[in-house]
């Protein structure tokens, strides 16, 4: 296991502040965070590149953090690849091994099995020069894992590449950890990258982790506005919590007009009765009503109307104003349901807001709602 403890480290005037986590054999801790987070800070400290003001690093249980890079059994692909450009795809592949004085080549073992996977086959005698971005990436896993390297840290290893390869990439990287058993410990800012790839997540901002956990419960339960922003949660409303009852407790949101029921499980801080809060809820987790669909106690539903309708592909973007117009609830939908209810602008709306959905923050937490 890849464990961090406590580290602290510095760039100029920016400091990286008391980070841990950990990475297990066969998976993958993703790190992410906007632009200037400090994220490849934290790649570099744990590499070796930078030495951290404090904290410690663990491999299997021995401490790394002084030691040379050569000598961490981490495996290092920075976001430029790092690839030699006077050498060949096969000479950069073999090059870890080379210098360890191991003999390896391309024509069997881990080194073939991997060339195949990868579909590099036929580049092995071009030089860097000559591949295309998405080469160079298959090159430099490649390069990586026949290192012998367990454990590979990867700083934004796709960010340049198009859509359709960076998906293709994602389910050989995901295969590969698997066959090789390899703990990745991956820095992007690309939100669908992190969750497919990740088994855990732990999100840095301003260079603290601000939440750390499995993809689910970064996913439908952020701990700070901070980072329901960043995750693109636009669903925020001010509440009070007004009634605390066994698995559920109830919440005036002054904002959307209503009271709303909310699950005891998806309220991570301490928050009790009379406290104010911000209630969430991510835009695909919301139900458009028909008129006759309205629960006989108009629980979690607040009537709007449809102010305006985006096509993003396979499902739409629906904006509807609430109350007197002030606040607005974005919606998700798919195209059955937009054509079903025959949504148009302006056409009055029943919004269910499901109580399995909703998720509390306490507005203290870090940062306050504009």
């Amino acid at each position: 296991m890849l464990e961090v403890r406590d580290l602290s480290s510095r760039a100029g005037s920016f400091v990286l502040s008391n980070v841990s986590l950990s990475v297990h054999p066969s998976s993958c801790h993703v790190i992410l965070g906007p632009t200037g987070s400090g994220k490849t800070l934290l790649l570099e400290s744990v590499i070796g590149l930078r030495k951290p003001d404090r904290g410690k690093v663990f491999v299997n249980g021995d401490e790394i953090t002084l030691l040379p890079m050569e000598k961490r059994r981490l495996s290092y692909v920075p976001q430029d690849l790092a690839l030699f450009p006077h050498m060949t795809v096969r000479e950069n592949i073999l090059y870890a091994r080379r210098i360890k004085g191991m003999r390896l080549t391309t024509e069997n073992g881990v080194a073939k099995e991997l060339i195949g996977s990868l579909g590099i086959e036929h580049l092995l005698d071009r030089r860097i020069r000559n591949l295309s971005g998405g080469e160079r990436q298959r090159t430099a896993l490649a390069r990586a894992i026949v290192s012998g390297c367990k454990y590979l840290v990867l700083d934004e290893p796709l960010s340049a590449l198009h859509e359709s390869l960076k998906r293709e990439l994602w389910y050989l990287m995901k295969d590969l950890q698997g066959r090789y058993e390899l703990a990745i410990l991956m820095v992007t800012h690309d939100l669908e990258e992190a969750f497919f790839l990740g088994d855990a997540i732990s999100i840095i901002i301003s260079g603290r982790v601000h939440q750390q956990g499995t993809k689910r419960e970064i996913y439908g339960c952020p701990q700070s506005l901070e980072v329901a922003k960043f995750l693109g949660v636009g669903n925020l409303f001010r509440s009070r919590v007004t009634q605390t009852s066994g698995g559920a407790l109830s919440v005036r949101c002054e904002d959307l007009g209503v009271s709303l029921n909310v699950s005891a499980d998806r309220m991570k801080s301490q928050i009790t009765h009379d406290n104010e809060c911000i209630v969430g809820i991510r835009s695909e987790d919301i139900d458009i009503l028909p008129p006759a669909e309205l629960p006989p106690d108009g629980t979690n539903t607040v009537a709007g109307a449809v102010r305006s309708i985006v096509e993003t592909g396979a499902s739409f973007t629906i904006i509807a104003t609430v109350g007197a117009g002030s606040k607005t609830v974005e919606i998700t939908v798919g195209r059955a349901i937009t054509n079903r209810l025959n949504l148009a602008i302006g056409q009055p709306i029943l919004i269910n807001l499901p109580a399995e959905h909703l998720f509390l923050i306490d507005p203290n937490s870090r940062d306050t709602l504009s």
